[in-house]
């Protein structure tokens, strides 16, 4: 039997700023911003790409209504520990598409 990936406390975190996921639907492409290297990743990973793309935007803008806009819960002051979160769980659910992406 494989090890879970992800805890229930990820999963929970998932369900709060993503609603209901299919964790076993098909694939979709993603690509770095920089490198413009592509990737294939499942539809959880590339909404938490989405979402960590999204916020570090609306931090480098400093931007509470751009945080509320994606979440209305996000706001400066806990926007680091969210995006910080996105990213752990992000590596977790697939390491070679993270540092593809993200690193």
């Amino acid at each position: 039997m494989a090890k879970e990936k992800l805890t229930p406390a990820d999963k929970k975190f998932i369900a709060k700023f993503f609603g209901d996921v299919d964790f076993d639907a098909k694939q979709i492409t993603r690509s770095n911003r920089f490198s413009g290297e592509t990737t294939e990743v499942d539809p959880v990973f590339a909404l938490v790409y989405d979402f960590i793309m999204k916020v570090e935007a609306a931090i480098n803008r400093r931007s509470d209504e751009a945080l509320k806009s994606i979440h209305p819960e996000l706001k400066m002051t806990n926007a680091i520990m969210n995006f910080d979160r996105a990213r752990m769980i992000a590596m977790k659910m697939d390491c070679s598409a993270y540092m593809t992406l993200l690193d």
